[in-house]
Formats: structure tokens, C-alpha cells, sequence
């Protein structure tokens, strides 16, 4: 996949974590807030955010492995990782 279509994807992500953010302040200042509403909200945002990392990180370790060609095990072992730093 080309840098310009994995920054287009990245940058949508961003934009719908926004979208998430600003529901998330809008129920906040809601009179008839919604708590489960709320938190399902916050969930939400929280996950995506934690994904959007994991994607940084996993095509920017990408770019590194195909530039200075580290052996299989350690792309293996980095990745595995970089995804368990994300899911805690």
C-alpha cells in the first residue's frame, strides 16, 4: 500500500475519534444526559484510539523493516510488542 493511501486511511481514523470526542463533550453537556449513552461513547473513543496507535506504529515499524532489513524473529518479536503495549 502506497505512504499517501496508509496516511489517508490514518487521517480518517483521526477524524472519527474526533466525531467520538465531540459526541463524547456534547452528552456531557446534555440536561438529559445519558449515562450508559456516555460511557459507551467514552469506550468507544478510548478503542479507537488505542487502534489508531497500533496502525501508526505497525506501518511506521514497516517502513523501517523494508528500509533496513532487521531479520524475520525480530519483526515478529516488535510487532508482537508493539501490539501488546496497545491492548493493556
Amino acid at each position: 500500500m502506497e505512504l499517501d493511501e496508509i496516511r489517508k486511511q490514518l487521517t480518517h481514523r483521526l477524524h472519527r475519534i474526533k466525531g467520538q470526542l465531540d459526541a463524547l463533550e456534547k452528552s456531557l453537556h446534555n440536561k438529559d444526559e445519558d449515562c450508559e449513552k456516555t460511557l459507551i461513547l467514552l469506550k468507544a473513543s478510548s478503542q479507537a484510539l488505542k487502534k489508531f496507535g497500533e496502525a501508526y506504529v505497525q506501518e511506521y515499524m514497516d517502513r523501517c523493516f523494508s528500509e533496513k532489513k532487521p531479520s524475520a524473529s525480530i519483526q515478529k518479536n516488535l510487532k508482537k510488542a508493539i501490539k501488546a503495549a496497545f491492548s493493556l
